[in-house]
Parts: C-alpha cells; sequence; structure tokens
C-alpha cells in the first residue's frame, strides 16, 4: 500500500518548537522519500507565505546535501534567489543548496553565480558569510579550473572572520585538501593559527594539518 503524502506546508506554518522545524520534517519525512516531495519544496519557495518559504528553502538546501541530482533540474530558481534582497533566508539558503549542486554541475552552469558568492564573504551577517565559506569550499573541488582563485578568495577574506569565526575558513580547506593540488598553501594559510589562543580555532587547525601529513 502506498504512503500517504504528509502535508508539509500545514507542518511548515506550525510552531517550529514541536518536531516541525525544517530539520525534523527532512529527518523523519523528506529524507527516505525526497523524490516524491522535491516539486513541493520548490514551489513552496516561491509560495508568497514567509514561513513556508523559509521552510522549503532550508528543506532544498537539506535535500541538495544528499541528493544533489534531484534538485539540480531546479537550479535556476537558486541562481535566481541569490540576489534576493528582501527575503534573506531565501539568499542564505540558496547560496548552501547551489555549494552542494556543484559536483553535479556538469555543464558549469554555477560557474558564473561563484563571483557573487565571493562577495557574500564580507556580508554583515555571519550567518550567509558563513554559508558562503562552505559552499566556495565545495565549489573549489567542483571546478578544479577555479581552485586557487576560490582558496584566494577565502583566505584574503579571513580578517572578516574574527576570533573563533575564523574556524570557519579553516574547516572549508579540509575538501581542497583531497585534491592535492594547492596543499602547500593550504599548509601555509592554517599554521599561523595552530597556536591561536581560541581553542577551538587550534584544534581545527590541529585536524587540517593532519591530513595534510
Amino acid at each position: 500500500m502506498k504512503k500517504k503524502k504528509v502535508d508539509i506546508y500545514h507542518l511548515l506554518k506550525g510552531t517550529w518548537d514541536d518536531g516541525t522545524r525544517p530539520k525534523d520534517i527532512f529527518a523523519s519525512i523528506v529524507r527516505d522519500h525526497s523524490k516524491a516531495y522535491v516539486s513541493e519544496i520548490i514551489a513552496g519557495i516561491s509560495c508568497g507565505e514567509s514561513k513556508i518559504e523559509n521552510g522549503c528553502a532550508e528543506l532544498a538546501s537539506l535535500v541538495s546535501e544528499k541528493f544533489p541530482e534531484q534538485v539540480y533540474p531546479h537550479v535556476k530558481v537558486f541562481i535566481d534567489n541569490i540576489d534576493e534582497r528582501q527575503k534573506k533566508v531565501l539568499r542564505w539558503e540558496a547560496v548552501c543548496v547551489l555549494g552542494s549542486l556543484a559536483r553535479v554541475d556538469k555543464g558549469g552552469i554555477i560557474v558564473p553565480v561563484i563571483p557573487k558568492i565571493k562577495m557574500h564573504l564580507r556580508d554583515k551577517s555571519i550567518v550567509l558569510a558563513g554559508h558562503a565559506v562552505r559552499a566556495l569550499s565545495k565549489m573549489a573541488v567542483a571546478y578544479p579550473d577555479h581552485t586557487m582563485d576560490i582558496f584566494n578568495a577565502l583566505t584574503t577574506a579571513a580578517d572578516a572572520f574574527p576570533g573563533n569565526k575564523i574556524g570557519f575558513v579553516i574547516e572549508a580547506m579540509a575538501p581542497i585538501i583531497e585534491l592535492n593540488r594547492i596543499n602547500d598553501e593550504i599548509r601555509s594559510f592554517v599554521q599561523p593559527y595552530a597556536q591561536s589562543p581560541v581553542k577551538v580555532v587550534a584544534r581545527k587547525t590541529a585536524k587540517v594539518l593532519r591530513m595534510l601529513s
């Protein structure tokens, strides 16, 4: 017997504090049946109701991380939302989604958006800046011709991540290390942070250095 679909819009219009947060809906409903919900999630991003739009944007981000090929046919939605100014959550999650979709972007449709995402590294919202760091890290792996340029953008923006926030940039080096193309440059960048008085920064640096060795 086919399982009846859950009305995720109804759940997203709720309080988000009783197991109906987007991450809860993803874990309990969407993850194992994502194909059945992708179109609904995409439609919800522009439905006009802010809670549904924000919730669906976050769900799209979660689905794209696990199943990028299911979200990729809708890539233009997220490319357009990179420029969304009024609804900041849609912009935040568009950055995340595009980072995840990069690995299945065989035609390079996302590549022209890289400069816009780089600009977000210095956004006043640390949430958006952090999302941009993680997305660019994934893009550095997906688009080897742009690896060095992305690395330079990340490291040049390091001053915009004071205190423990620099940990975002240090962690972003881990996926790039697997390319084994600019590991000397990565080592030179992270090494000074090994002596950071901020324990979490020193710990993240040590992990990256172990990967390099």
